[in-house]
């Protein structure tokens, strides 16, 4: 069944299809929730804070892209929870990284995904949004323009910058050959 199927069911208040929608996208929004906040709990209370907004606001929905608009209301709760905490984003401590339950098979997949993560903290809200989007996501960039409130240059713009500073920081610390 198509999104726009499930939608039209979801609006009628077919609730076994808004099931369907949860099941589908909640991966996809608890993983973007959790990398903007990188905590494990947070990210559930934001990922369930987030549909819960989709079921009482759903019935606005007019595009043509659910899991666009589902990231787009999970993005709106993240910045909503830091505005209210009034915190920015920090770099994650060595012991909370170390806690993520991460199944790789190889130990050095394990330590670059680590590795990432930190680096990704250390790059502005913007960029950081705009590759966890387009890296994690795979969405495109005028979906993410669209998500993010601007442009499809200034999306790309923020995407080959953050990726620019990826590449120095690996550089930096010595990380060319993982």
């Amino acid at each position: 069944m198509t999104d726009k199927e499930l939608m039209q069911k979801v609006h009628s208040g077919d609730k076994k299809s808004l099931e369907i929608v949860i099941d589908r996208y909640y991966a996809d929004v608890y993983r973007f929730c959790f990398y903007m906040t990188r905590e494990e709990y947070d990210a559930y209370d934001l990922t369930q804070e987030a549909f819960l907004k989709f079921m009482k606001y759903g019935s606005s929905y007019q595009h043509n892209n659910l899991k666009g608009y589902l990231l787009t209301i999970a993005r709106n709760v993240c910045f909503d929870y830091f505005r209210s905490r009034k915190e920015t984003f920090q770099l994650c401590e060595q012991e909370k990284i170390e806690d993520i339950p991460i199944i790789r098979d190889k130990y050095q997949e394990l330590e670059v995904s680590i590795w990432l993560e930190e680096m990704l903290g250390k790059l502005s809200d913007e960029m950081r949004e705009v590759i966890i989007f387009r890296i994690y996501e795979e969405l495109k960039f005028k979906d993410i323009a669209k998500i993010v409130g601007c442009s499809i240059s200034t999306t790309k713009s923020r995407f080959r910058l953050g990726v620019k500073y990826l590449k120095k920081m690996m550089e930096d610390e010595g990380y060319e050959n993982k």
